[in-house]
């Protein structure tokens, strides 16, 4: 299981989120053991040779595949139990899933194409906004596993849906995170895009158990189309904090929170703000 968590939108007429999943692989159909005995899938992993899997009555649709897969892996669907999800076991760029064919396409509910990283997503779920809308939002999606990318968008009171957020993988932590997040103007307004948001971690809160690796070097965003970033860290944690376009460079606690929207960092064009 995959738990997304993310800022609120507090600025927007935000009525609803909608939750989209891209994964290295495909969702299909179950048919029942008749329908589908005899009939065929082939399929390309990762740019290999053609597999093929030949169903029988007896034995699971997944069964089947996963006796003799390379390259990949099926998975019964906890959310649907009529559908299973088939994945490639490389979790970058190197990934792929081709169906090539076979005689049970129609009654797995497949079509013949070539599934890359990012390169097609599923609606997953129509998230309705929390009452107050400094709220953190989360949605649990419990056939998601850390190679899939997840990606919202938002939904305003005359039913117009924005553009989708940048897609992103899960992380894993040790410890609860906080979700700085901010947007960078200038002093006309004007949001800056492409800017980075960076933070190292200076000092570790107390508590972090001693066998805990912690990665001391930067970690980096990058502000979005509209001028906002995002940036979780751990919380209690003293980082230091920069926005290199504004010189802004100072040690700051995380707060013990779930969620902070910093203000007033502005971008002055004319003048840098000393390191000091």
């Amino acid at each position: 299981m995959i738990t997304l968590r993310w800022a609120p939108y507090p600025e927007a007429n935000v009525v609803s989120y909608k939750i989209y999943r891209s994964i290295i692989g495909f969702v299909a159909n179950i048919p029942l053991g008749p329908a589908i005995s005899g009939k065929t899938l082939e399929l390309k992993m990762n740019g290999g040779a053609t597999q093929t899997f030949t169903f029988n009555s007896s034995d699971s649709v997944v069964d089947t595949i996963n006796n003799t897969i390379s390259g990949g892996e099926a998975f019964l669907s906890y959310e649907d139990e009529d559908k299973f999800l088939l994945r490639s076991n490389l979790r970058d760029e190197n990934g792929s899933v081709e169906i090539v064919g076979g005689t049970g396409l129609s009654e797995l509910g497949l079509t013949a194409r070539v599934i890359t990283e990012k390169s097609e997503d599923g609606l997953l779920s129509t998230v309705p906004a929390a009452e107050d809308p400094s709220s953190f939002m989360s949605f649990s999606d419990e056939d998601g596993a850390l190679q899939d990318w997840y990606a919202i968008s938002t939904v305003d009171s005359i039913g117009k849906e924005s553009l989708k957020t940048e897609y992103k993988q899960a992380i894993s932590f040790v410890g609860p995170l906080c979700v700085m997040e901010g947007i960078i103007t200038d002093l006309q307004g004007v949001r800056q895009v492409d800017e980075e948001v960076r933070a190292k971690i200076v000092l570790i809160p107390q508590g972090v158990p001693v066998y805990t690796s912690i990665s001391k070097n930067w970690v980096s965003t990058l502000s979005g189309p509209d001028g906002r970033f995002s940036l979780p860290l751990l919380q209690g944690a003293v980082v230091k904090f920069e926005v290199p376009v504004l010189g802004y460079s100072r040690n700051i606690r995380v707060p013990e929170k779930a969620y902070e929207f910093i203000k007033d960092l502005y971008i002055d064009l004319d003048y840098r703000y000393p390191l000091s």
